[in-house]
């Protein structure tokens, strides 16, 4: 699908007619997602360039993610996908800088990219030029992941405050009964997430440098500010994931320590039961309580009463590790 963009009285503008491929050379940015074979060679018509494939996006090496093709800039980042799945994914996007229009190819929509047609369309300024836009999508791409870390922050310190509760009262609510398996899981997604943030402003931050270097041959002063202003939040993100990462670090040993200490409070009891219990057995292993005077031996319910007393002596025990959580 495509979606033509121009800039109308200094606003986003989207053009309706966008199957009209005679419309391309009016776009400013030109949005490619998930592109028929017709409309990547209309594109790559305008351009005269080779559009990257699929299967070219995902390579990982410097050389395939940031080339020259022509008087065109290829650049791919890797974005954010949904991150509300048990386990969150990475986009490639790439971005097609000209002198005078911006092409951007994706095969999934992620939220940057709605969030900055619905901004761009309100404020003037993003459409003013090929740099501008894709500044402007940086800054969105880079706010969303803003957004993810605060949540894993927030996460975190909810896990913390379980994990290392103060008084008595605090740590039977926050670690007893607080199931473990879930905190774990927790500090997984949030380390996963982190992980995956990081490499987002990884690639984000090895094309910065290629797009200022591209806005020097047009200069544009307010482009030039966002463009610095955005390479500093890249930055100071970046030292907050590494601090995030190192907080997962540490929870995840502190929840693995607390695990290993109630598994040997549960074993300490059994110790206790099995050495309390263990002379009485012997004993009644040896005589095997052969007395000549048992009433119960007469009894007529008396082999069902030693069968019931067997069962309840077996569950109350069961019953009551359960209740404590030792099990």
């Amino acid at each position: 699908m495509l979606n033509i963009y121009a800039s109308q009285n200094g606003l986003l503008q989207k053009l309706d007619d966008a199957a009209d491929y005679a419309r391309l050379a009016d776009g400013v940015w030109i949005d490619m997602m998930e592109p028929t074979k017709g409309e990547e060679i209309a594109v790559e018509a305008l351009l005269r360039i080779d559009v990257p494939s699929q299967e070219e996006m995902r390579e990982v090496e410097s050389s395939s993610q940031i080339y020259r093709d022509g008087d065109a800039i290829i650049m791919t980042i890797r974005i954010l996908g949904v991150t509300d799945r048990p386990s969150p994914i990475l986009i490639a996007a790439t971005f097609i800088l000209t002198p005078t229009r911006l092409v951007t190819l994706r095969y999934a929509d992620p939220t940057p990219f709605k969030s900055f047609v619905a901004r761009a369309s309100k404020e003037d300024g993003y459409l003013s030029s090929a740099c501008a836009a894709m500044s402007g999508l940086l800054e969105a791409v880079v706010g969303r992941i803003a957004d993810i870390l605060e949540g894993i922050g927030d996460e975190l310190d909810d896990v913390s405050a379980k994990l290392f509760a103060q008084n008595k009262e605090k740590i039977t609510q926050g670690i007893v009964n607080t199931d473990l398996q879930v905190v774990l899981k927790k500090i997984g997604r949030s380390g996963d997430l982190a992980s995956r943030a990081r490499e987002s402003l990884h690639s984000i931050s090895r094309v910065m440098p290629v797009l200022q270097r591209e806005l020097a041959s047009h200069p544009s002063e307010d482009v030039s500010e966002r463009l610095t202003t955005l390479r500093r939040d890249v930055k100071s993100l970046l030292d907050h994931a590494a601090y995030l990462t190192s907080k997962i670090q540490f929870l995840l040993d502190s929840a693995l320590g607390l695990i290993n200490i109630q598994q040997n409070a549960i074993i300490k009891i059994f110790s206790v039961a099995a050495v309390i219990f263990l002379p009485p057995t012997l004993i009644a292993s040896v005589y095997g309580m052969n007395f000549e005077h048992m009433p119960e031996l007469k009894w007529l319910f008396g082999y069902p009463f030693a069968l019931a007393v067997m069962i309840v002596s077996a569950i109350l025990p069961y019953w009551y590790f359960k209740r404590r959580r030792w099990l």
